[in-house]
């Protein structure tokens, strides 16, 4: 009980910083806007842009936090919910859940899965296979500009975010928020700062690292 209740504070904590942060970006979303949402887990984020008016694709790995997702959207028009993972290639890959997934039944505990069995905080014995979307791929069939892309998928961000700059599919999003984890995953910080090093370099100005 003492474990679900601090999860669910340290998730709602997480919600309102992101949305402070969201605010000044939410006043200039209307109907043409197009919001990706990588790492949507219980859809908090999804519904902000939605309740805007912006067209919403919504993904999601983890099936329980996928069905919340189902019953959450049911019946709302503009918003498109994707049981799979988004990654660097098309294909299947092994998914971990958080450490207490496996022995809590609530839906808090559905946060901070991944693909990288090495982090910190998940079960890298137990793992289920997942489908998994290139984003570079799913984005240049759009046919149409991404106006914000939200990527939080737990250390699958600095693979992705490589590709997306040598392939240049960041120039087809306005604003990329991005989630890093450095302090979770064994030899991430380095990677980081290697990404950070390659933004700087490239002058690369819509790519915001550890927005909240």
């Amino acid at each position: 009980m003492l474990e679900s209740l601090k999860r669910k504070f340290l998730n709602r904590c997480a919600y309102y910083t992101s949305l402070i942060k969201l605010r000044p970006i939410l006043k200039r979303v209307n109907s043409s806007f197009l919001f990706v949402d990588c790492g949507a887990n219980v859809g908090d984020i999804s519904d902000l842009f939605l309740s805007k008016g912006a067209s919403v694709k919504s993904f999601e790995p983890d099936l329980l936090a996928h069905s919340y997702l189902q019953r959450r959207f049911a019946g709302r028009e503009g918003i498109e919910l994707i049981n799979k993972a988004v990654a660097d290639s098309d294909g299947k890959a092994m998914f971990y859940y958080h450490k207490e997934r496996l022995n809590k039944e609530g839906i808090e505990f559905t946060v901070s899965s991944s693909l990288l069995k090495e982090k910190k905080n998940v079960d890298n014995m137990h793992g289920v296979e997942v489908e998994t979307v290139d984003l570079c791929r799913y984005i240049d069939s759009l046919g149409r500009k991404v106006d914000i892309l939200k990527m939080d998928i737990e250390g699958e961000e600095i693979a992705l975010l490589n590709k997306m700059i040598t392939e240049e599919t960041y120039k087809k999003v306005g604003l990329i928020l991005v989630e890093t984890h450095e302090t979770k995953i064994p030899g991430h910080k380095e990677k980081v700062a290697s990404l950070k090093q390659l933004i700087q370099e490239k002058r690369i100005n819509n790519i915001k690292l550890n927005w909240i």
